[in-house]
C-alpha cells in the first residue's frame, strides 16, 4: 500500500498540468442539447471523437501511423491524452476546430472547450503499480447530458479511490479489452460490472501493426446477444432518453483502415 501511494504521489507531482490554450475560453451556446445527445466516432485503437449539439468536439488518445491505421487528421476543441505512448499521444494529428485547442494530460480538474469540466484520475497501465508499462490517466466528463469515462490503457483491476463517487452514474464507458498490456476480456467484463455504465465502447483490441491483441469477440461473447450492437459505421449517436437498464455494447467500424 505504501508503495502504491508513493507511486501515485510521484505521478501527481511529475504529471503536473499539461494544458494549453485554456487562458482564453471559447464561447459555446450552452452545454449541449441533452435531447440531441453525443455523436461518438471511433478512429481505431483507443482514439475517439465526441461531438455534441453545439458542434463542440473532444478527441481522445490519437495514434501515429506506426499503429497500422491510416494517418489521422482530426479537428477538435479539446484533446485528452491518457499516457505518453506513441499509440495514444500523437498530438500532431489533431488541429484546432476554431482558434485554439485545449490540450490536457493531467490529473485533477480543468475546464475545456468553454464549459466542459474534465476530471483526470491517476491509474496504472499494469497490475504492478505502473512499474512495467507506466502510468495512465482516466478521464471523466459530461457532454450532451451524458457522463463519459475513458479508461485509457488501464491494466489494473482497481479504480482510483473516489472516482465512482465523483463521476456519478457513468453513461458511456470506453474500455480496453484486448489484454496483453491492458485489461483482457474477463477483467474488462468485471470492470463493466463494477462501473455499471449504460453504454460500452470496447477499444484497444485486434491485430495492429506492432502487436496482436485479443479480438473483440472474446469480450462480446461474455454478454448476452441482445446487449451487443455491431455497426457497419464508424459513428453512432447516443441519447440520454434511449439508454437502457442493462449495458449496451457498440462495436464500431473504425474510420481508418487496419
Amino acid at each position: 500500500m505504501l508503495k502504491r501511494k508513493g507511486v501515485l504521489l510521484g505521478f501527481l507531482i511529475i504529471s503536473g498540468l499539461i494544458l494549453t490554450g485554456c487562458a482564453v475560453k471559447k464561447k459555446f451556446p450552452g452545454s449541449g442539447d441533452t435531447a440531441w445527445g453525443v455523436d461518438v466516432t471511433w478512429h481505431g485503437h483507443s482514439c475517439f471523437t465526441l461531438k455534441d449539439s453545439t458542434k463542440r468536439m473532444i478527441v481522445l488518445d490519437p495514434f501515429d501511423e506506426s499503429v497500422g491505421y491510416d494517418r489521422l487528421d482530426l479537428l477538435a476543441d479539446a484533446l485528452l491524452i491518457t499516457h505518453n505512448h506513441f499509440d495514444h499521444n500523437y498530438r500532431r494529428a489533431v488541429k484546432s476546430r476554431l482558434k485554439q485547442l485545449d490540450m490536457v494530460q493531467s490529473t485533477g480538474t480543468v475546464s475545456v472547450a468553454g464549459e466542459i469540466q474534465v476530471n483526470g484520475f491517476p491509474s496504472f497501465h499494469d497490475s504492478e503499480f505502473g512499474t512495467i508499462h507506466g502510468l495512465n490517466i482516466l478521464y471523466s466528463f459530461s457532454m450532451g447530458g451524458l457522463r463519459c469515462l475513458h479508461l485509457g490503457d488501464i491494466g489494473t483491476d482497481e479504480l482510483p479511490e473516489g472516482l465512482l463517487a465523483q463521476a456519478g452514474q457513468v453513461d458511456i464507458l470506453f474500455i480496453p479489452v484486448g489484454g496483453k498490456v491492458t485489461l483482457d476480456a474477463v477483467r474488462a467484463k468485471k470492470m463493466v460490472e463494477l462501473i455499471n455504465p449504460k453504454v460500452v465502447f470496447p477499444m484497444h483490441y485486434g491485430k495492429v501493426r506492432f502487436f496482436p491483441f485479443d479480438p473483440v469477440e472474446k469480450f462480446t461473447s461474455l454478454f448476452s446477444p441482445d446487449q451487443v450492437r455491431i455497426l457497419n459505421e464508424s459513428h453512432v449517436r447516443i441519447k440520454k432518453m434511449e439508454l437502457q437498464d442493462q449495458p449496451i455494447l457498440y462495436i464500431l467500424k473504425s474510420i481508418s483502415k487496419n
